[in-house]
């Protein structure tokens, strides 16, 4: 088995104690959810809060890699990924996510 392997099999027992379930293409799948993180950005006409956090899947658990602009449902609200961090051979797939109608 190899270190990657075995980091999948530890992060899976992770997501089925501490997962929470987000819908990827209509699909469900465990989903380590991170903190929101809140900032501001600088826009034309001012400053707008800016809300953010991660989600961290197995990739195993999703039918293709995703990217950003796609939608995600979590908690029955709309999100779209911001950005994804996909480094294969790795087994986790993170993705930023904000509100999809801030």
């Amino acid at each position: 088995m190899s270190i990657h392997d075995e980091i999948a099999a530890d992060f899976a027992q992770i997501l089925t104690e501490f997962g929470k379930v987000i819908f990827y293409q209509g699909q469900p799948t465990l989903a380590l959810i991170s903190e929101p993180m809140l900032s501001s950005e600088l826009v034309l006409g001012g400053e707008v809060d800016d809300v953010r956090f991660h989600a961290k899947v197995l990739r195993s658990s999703i039918p293709d890699i995703p990217h950003s602009g796609q939608l995600i449902r979590w908690e029955n609200k709309d999100y779209r990924i911001k950005a994804v961090m996909n480094r294969p051979p790795h087994a986790i797939v993170t993705l930023e996510i904000t509100p999809a109608d801030p």
